[in-house]
């Protein structure tokens, strides 16, 4: 297996890296939503309430 690790540049740009391939880590959420946290905090609620049906 290739290794694999996440780097971040001078400008603070990460990237994930896996042999010599690299890729830029960009976050898709807008600037005023919700934060991930609270992203996934409703994802595991949401979840809970399906199974439970």
């Amino acid at each position: 297996m290739q290794e694999q690790k996440t780097i971040t540049a001078e400008n603070g740009t990460q990237y994930f890296v896996m042999g010599k391939h690299r890729i830029k880590i960009t976050e898709h959420f807008p600037g005023d939503g919700k934060p991930i946290e609270e992203l996934i905090t409703d994802l595991i609620i949401h979840k809970i309430k399906e199974k439970a049906r």
